[in-house]
């Protein structure tokens, strides 16, 4: 409060607030007896299911990798590098894919690559994972997709990878193709993938 000597030059005022059915601070006042319902034309829904996908895609205008892969096949893998990897190959051999930055490989598992230890544990051969001794840069995480349904990865295998200061990211093929998607568009040449075919 003002005393007075101070307060010359300021004139308090008091002022009577109007009750209004408006909340929000808006100019209009409504009138109590109108029925209150939904702004006409204002719909946002779309005919096209898709279009809902693309409008809550945060990485739509980002730049994809090389080895974004497309989608997943019962058979195999659609890279955008127009690269189908396919499992059996001709020759019958179980064919898994290795992406590291904007390479794609093909890795034949026919011969000792990996198994499959009471239907839910697969591991890998140390053939198959020392090639991530020779890979320089090392990928920060590696996306591990291990066939048609949820298994896990050999305490071994974690173990070993892990000692080359790669973390694990692991799910079911189709699963792992989606989070290589996600996190090599956020995060580009940090990311690798190793997957068994989706029919494994």
């Amino acid at each position: 409060m003002f005393k007075p000597g101070i307060s010359r030059g300021f004139t308090r005022r008091f002022s009577r607030s109007i009750p209004r059915t408006d909340l929000f601070g808006g100019g209009k006042i409504a009138n109590p007896n109108q029925q209150i319902g939904a702004p006409s034309g204002k719909s946002e829904t779309s005919a096209n299911p898709a279009d809902l996908f693309k409008k809550n895609d945060i990485l739509m205008f980002s730049t994809k990798p090389i080895n974004y892969i497309e989608s997943v096949k019962p058979n195999g893998f659609h890279l955008s590098n127009n690269l189908f990897i396919s499992s059996p190959d001709t020759n019958g051999d179980i064919i898994g894919a290795l992406l590291v930055e904007t390479e794609t490989y093909e890795v034949n598992l026919s011969k000792e690559g990996f198994k499959i230890i009471n239907g839910f544990l697969v591991e890998f051969s140390n053939d198959i994972l020392k090639v991530f001794e020779k890979i320089n840069p090392k990928p920060e995480i590696l996306v591990v997709g291990l066939g048609k349904k949820s298994r896990m990865l050999s305490p071994d295998n974690r173990k070993y990878l892990s000692s080359l200061g790669i973390q694990l990211e692991v799910g079911d093929s189709s699963h792992s193709a989606q989070i290589f998607d996600l996190l090599s568009t956020e995060r580009p040449k940090t990311i690798g993938a190793l997957l068994l075919p989706p029919n494994v």
